[in-house]
């Protein structure tokens, strides 16, 4: 039997990439812009999701293939959720999971979870010299990444407020959420 799975990223080495192929005279392999690069990431999703229908539609074993879906663009993550539910592909299906780095993005990360979907929160280790590196990449490319930080407290403060202002300091999530 063949299985197939993917993670789904996008730009996470664009400047490496383009400098590379500048170093060594081939053509640059990245998207001209931001803008190409989302088409393309949500092209390649939305034809991963539409096989796992067909394969769901002829009675096949739909999670044959499984996508994660790593990302941690809000946009992203919504066009995902709406092209499953277009496309007719459910959370408990389980082929379709969301990954994001542990403390980026919780707030994406959890009413996932809370809502059914498969959500992951990924931790590299490794030794200091491998792992900075990469947590550089990972915070030069979510530039974003302080205004979610910004998002993220004010959504805990109103949480928190609406928890003490309610008695519900041990509050348990019932799991109707909408995620993003």
């Amino acid at each position: 039997k063949f299985y197939f799975g993917a993670k789904l990223v996008r730009g996470a080495y664009i400047d490496q990439e383009r400098a590379r192929a500048a170093a060594l005279g081939y053509t640059d392999p990245t998207n001209p812009s931001y803008e190409a690069t989302t088409k393309m990431y949500h092209d390649t999703l939305t034809e991963c999701l539409t096989r796992i229908k067909v394969l769901k539609d002829q009675g096949d074993v739909a999670n044959k293939i499984g996508i994660m879906v790593a990302s941690h663009n809000e946009d992203t993550v919504r066009f995902a959720l709406s092209q499953m539910k277009e496309i007719g592909i459910s959370p408990d299906d389980k082929v379709i999971c969301f990954g994001q780095l542990l403390g980026m993005c919780d707030f994406i990360t959890f009413p996932l979870g809370q809502a059914g979907y498969s959500a992951y929160k990924y931790i590299p280790y490794g030794p200091v010299n491998e792992v900075l590196p990469y947590l550089s990449r990972r915070a030069m490319e979510n530039k974003g990444v302080l205004k979610k930080l910004v998002k993220e407290k004010k959504l805990l403060r109103k949480e928190l407020f609406r928890r003490i202002m309610h008695g519900q300091f041990f509050y348990k999530p019932n799991g109707n959420y909408t995620p993003v």
